[in-house]
């Protein structure tokens, strides 16, 4: 069983993932969220919904309880971002995985400060529920702890350190590029839209602002144009607008 935990801001991203975990996971699962708005349009959607907002530390904390409350030992935990999802089947990968590591994560270094970082991100973070049930992953997961560099989840990185872990990386694994750090593909297995319950101002576009001199909003207000256009793709034709990032689309795209 792998039990997935989710946060939607916004509601905006709710049924594309939840399409896409239910074609690309072949095991058993469950969803668990908390949702920022229109709880009760949504709440029957999952396994398990919870009302309201906050900080990703302080809705991890209150969604870490359906993890003691239903999940055994050896069974997994996926912390996934809202904008994020599958694009291929990955129960079977992961699985392999977590055979030599005790952690699987997406990583991106384009969103660190240090761009040359590598460093698990939690848009995609996978573990088995012992590290919460009889471990102590938990406090490392429920606050805010910075590691010195603007990360905000530095716990994991402390634990995994603490414990001498290591970590698998997926990584960036996009042919096209519409954005350095947005509209992300990694291992071919997993997308992250990135930013798609806030405002699109990231560290590459501060990179850019700098070098460039361009206003921030109008850089933005780019990004933004490009994202809806991105996200009506998704809608439309999930499978060809995938294999167009991944460089597998032989056919004229617009």
């Amino acid at each position: 069983m792998i039990h997935i935990l989710t946060i939607h801001y916004k509601d905006k991203w709710v049924d594309i993932p939840k399409k896409q975990l239910e074609k690309f996971v072949d095991e058993d699962y469950k969803v668990y969220t908390r949702l920022g708005e229109n709880y009760d349009k949504h709440k029957d959607k999952f396994d398990g919904a919870l009302d309201g907002a906050g900080h990703w530390t302080e809705s991890m904390k209150l969604l870490l309880d359906f993890i003691h409350k239903n999940a055994k030992s050896d069974d997994k935990v996926l912390l996934l971002d809202s904008d994020a999802f599958p694009i291929k089947p990955i129960s079977s990968f992961l699985n392999e995985k977590l055979k030599d590591y005790p952690f699987v994560s997406c990583q991106e270094p384009e969103h660190e400060i240090d761009n040359t970082r590598k460093i698990p991100h939690p848009m995609f973070m996978l573990f088995e529920a012992k590290h919460i049930l009889e471990g102590d992953l938990e406090n490392y997961l429920n606050r805010i702890i910075d590691d010195g560099t603007g990360t905000w989840w530095g716990g994991v990185i402390s634990w995994l350190h603490r414990n001498g872990y290591e970590y698998y990386p997926i990584e960036r694994s996009n042919k096209i590029n519409l954005h350095p750090l947005y509209f992300g593909v990694y291992g071919d297995i997993i997308y992250h839209h990135w930013a798609g319950s806030r405002k699109m101002i990231t560290r590459p576009d501060r990179r850019r602002a700098t070098k460039s001199g361009e206003d921030i909003d109008t850089i933005a207000e780019e990004n933004h144009k490009i994202s809806e256009s991105v996200f009506e793709q998704i809608e439309s034709q999930i499978d060809t607008f995938m294999d167009y990032l991944m460089g597998n689309y032989e056919g004229e795209y617009e």
